[in-house]
């Protein structure tokens, strides 16, 4: 009996030896393995947000270049004398220059007719160094019928120095320099505007002398050609 159990007990203990054994091996198999496995595929990292292309920048537009003007007239009530013209009857402190004035020498103006040609530019100068004046259109020059002033813009409101992309004609409807200040003050003179495609002679006149009711009244007929 007792080398029976001697048997059984030495055949117990092979049976834990091999599966202490067997034990060790799965781990170690497991561990060479990198451990468990998951069953779930990795997600592919999200692609990068593509870069906008940047093309070629449009070239800044160039400006066109200020008009400057080629015929110029001169406003100065107070130091030009009237003239009687024949046709129009009596102008009055207004008159013509061959170029932009300057301050020192002053041009020599006379109270005068203007005489221009279409399609050039044209502006405006106040030479009064006291009063302020504008160049308002009357209307068509008929003889000496000169109307009543009838200029909506009064002293107020200058027209537009552009219409659409050209300059605007100082025939325009109820065209106006608006408010000339005295010479000197930096904002002597108007716009620089067109002659305008038309010939024919149009009336103008100062607001401020005509409101004040002065006598004569400062006005000239501007005669446009066109040859």
């Amino acid at each position: 009996m007792m080398q029976n159990g001697s048997l059984i007990s030495s055949a117990l203990r092979i049976l834990r030896t091999a599966t202490v054994l067997t034990l060790a091996g799965f781990v170690l198999a497991v561990v060479a393995t990198g451990g468990c496995s998951s069953s779930s595929t990795p997600s592919p990292g999200s692609s990068p947000t593509p870069i906008a292309s940047v093309g070629t920048p449009s070239p800044t537009p160039t400006p066109s270049p200020t008009p400057t003007a080629v015929n110029f007239v001169i406003l100065n009530y107070a130091s030009v004398a009237p003239t009687t013209d024949p046709t129009y009857g009596q102008i009055d402190g207004i008159g013509q220059a061959t170029a932009a004035p300057t301050s020192t020498p002053l041009p020599t103006v006379v109270s005068q007719v203007v005489t221009v040609h279409c399609n050039q530019t044209i502006q405006f100068y106040n030479l009064d160094r006291l009063s302020n004046h504008t160049a308002s259109l009357l209307g068509p020059a008929s003889g000496s019928n000169w109307p009543l002033f009838n200029n909506v813009n009064g002293a107020n409101t200058a027209t537009p120095q552009f219409t659409g992309s050209q300059l605007t004609p100082i025939t325009y409807p109820q065209f106006s320099t608006g408010t000339m200040l005295g010479f000197g003050s930096g904002f002597a003179n108007s716009f620089v505007y067109s002659t305008g495609p038309s010939a024919g002679a149009f009336y103008y006149e100062d607001y401020y002398e005509y409101s004040v009711g002065a006598t004569p009244l400062m006005r000239t007929v501007i005669n446009i050609l066109c040859p």
